[in-house]
């Protein structure tokens, strides 16, 4: 029997579980769109921020007259700003802040930009050998051992090509040794690696000539672009497999099996209140009949049934967050209905008597009943001397219901001992709450003459004082606070 009662109160806590678990996981699947529009629009945010570096580059090259140098030379600055607005419209793209700018370069200084805080000149010139001589000859003009170059990149693969002991198809022998006498020259001069010195631009030379330079920036675009739904797609793909994770685990597992197993041990008391009801009334003692004591045993009286969710599995799961009564109560109603089929069988076939039918059938009953009026009994609305009547009640009337219809000629046996049952009872109920009544009515006429005795305005300061003291007495005024004399008067007032 207890375990009956112990599978019902995990299959309550089950339910409950769920509906908290469905709740908790459909915030995380919230959470979860809500971050993903987020990073979609801040990432929107970097795309535009990127496109405005390359329209920069564009308005720059709008006015080619103002670009510096001869038709054959404006390819120099254009890879200047090429350097500073391409690379600033990558590192918006990644959200990152400029790396990138002329601020504080003037247009004839020896630097041309200055890029992740070091100052940079650009050496854009036709050939790799001729680039490398007009680093030499700016190095050797300006002995800045802190500067850096930047050169055509397809250009740098060659330097390195050759250092690296392999000379590129259509170059020379005596031209690839010039270019490493160079680059040794490069290092003997200035004292620092040719690589920390010398870095590759982010275009080839032929990238930034005039006549092909709209097209290098149109294709940096469409690579930002490219790039932009790459990132796009990674957040979208990343939020899918988070709400997948988060979906997988409405399903019923292990671990959550453990929870749910934790949580109707936590609930113990429950079961071990019913059992201890079991066992009284398995010893002959009907639980309309219980006293104060008995239920002192049981784990319920007057000090603790507000404070523990002893009897009730609605008043502990509420306790705990996990449901309402209807769970714990329908848990014990199923649980009573398969316990009474069987019952019926063993009245149908002899082995139990109409009286052994009732008693045992609200047994199973119980804790149905005490489900029902659980959420009551932790209110105190039902006074402790009758809760077992209105639990006897509660549980004939399932016990009719359960079997109303399947015992056939016999039924209005049963319905005659029901009835007989549950009028006993409603007597014992009726008459307690006529004693309960009428404490309350006595009660309320002495405050009625203690009021009217405290605040009798014809009547002397001494009989009023006595009569307030009275009062506050019956009302539980603490002893120490009431004001008895003039000395205590006095003493309120002063202090």
């Amino acid at each position: 029997m207890t375990n009956v009662w112990k599978d019902q109160v995990i299959a309550a806590g089950v339910g409950g579980y769920n509906d908290w678990k469905s709740t908790s996981l459909a915030k995380q699947v919230d959470t979860i769109i809500h971050e993903k529009l987020y990073q979609q629009s801040n990432q929107n945010d970097n795309f535009e921020a990127a496109l405005s570096q390359v329209m920069k580059m564009r308005q720059f090259l709008s006015s080619p007259n103002n670009i510096l140098g001869s038709e054959r030379t404006k390819h120099g600055e254009i890879a200047e700003h090429l350097e500073v607005n391409i690379r600033n419209a990558w590192a918006a793209l990644r959200g990152q802040s400029e790396v990138a700018t002329f601020q504080g370069v003037g247009r004839t200084a020896p630097e041309d930009f200055i890029l992740n805080g070091i100052k940079y000149q650009s050496k854009f010139i036709n050939g790799t050998n001729n680039t490398l001589s007009h680093v030499l000859e700016h190095f050797g003009k300006y002995q800045n051992t802190s500067m850096n170059y930047s050169i055509p990149k397809d250009q740098f693969q060659v330097i390195e090509a050759i250092r690296n002991g392999q000379i590129p198809e259509g170059l020379s022998e005596k031209s690839a040794r010039a270019i490493l006498s160079k680059v040794e020259k490069i290092e003997l001069t200035s004292g620092r690696p040719f690589n920390e010195m010398v870095e590759p631009s982010i275009a080839n030379y032929d990238e930034v000539q005039l006549g092909k330079i709209s097209e290098t920036i149109s294709k940096s675009q469409d690579d930002l672009v490219s790039e932009n739904q790459k990132i796009q797609d990674t957040i979208e793909n990343d939020s899918d497999e988070k709400i997948k994770t988060v979906e997988a685990k409405s399903g019923p597992s292990i671990s959550e099996g453990a929870k749910v197993v934790g949580t109707a041990a936590a609930i113990g008391v429950t079961i071990k209140a019913v059992t201890s009801i079991y066992s009284k009334v398995k010893s002959g003692k009907r639980i309309e009949n219980f006293d104060a004591d008995d239920w002192k045993e049981v784990g319920l009286d007057s000090a603790v049934a507000g404070g523990k969710a002893g009897l009730a599995a609605a008043s502990i799961y509420t306790l705990t967050n996990l449901t309402t009564l209807s769970a714990p109560f329908a848990g014990a109603v199923t649980s009573a209905a398969m316990g009474i089929t069987s019952l019926l069988t063993d009245q149908q076939s002899g082995r139990i008597d109409m009286d052994e039918f009732v008693t045992q059938g609200q047994i199973l009953c119980l804790e149905a009943g005490i489900a029902a009026i659980g959420g009551a009994i932790g209110q105190m609305l039902i006074p402790v001397p009758i809760i077992g009547s209105i639990i006897g009640t509660v549980t004939a009337n399932l016990v009719w219901g359960l079997a109303k219809g399947k015992l056939g000629s016999k039924e209005e046996e049963l319905k005659a001992k029901l009835n007989a049952y549950t009028d006993s009872l409603l007597v014992k109920i009726d008459q307690a709450y006529q004693d309960i009544i009428e404490k309350i009515e006595k009660q309320y006429k002495r405050f009625d003459s203690l009021i009217e005795a405290a605040f009798d305005l014809q009547a002397n300061a001494a009989t009023l004082a006595a009569a307030s003291v009275s009062l506050a007495r019956e009302v539980g005024v603490d002893e120490k606070k009431i004001l008895k004399n003039d000395a205590d008067l006095d003493a309120y007032f002063l202090t």
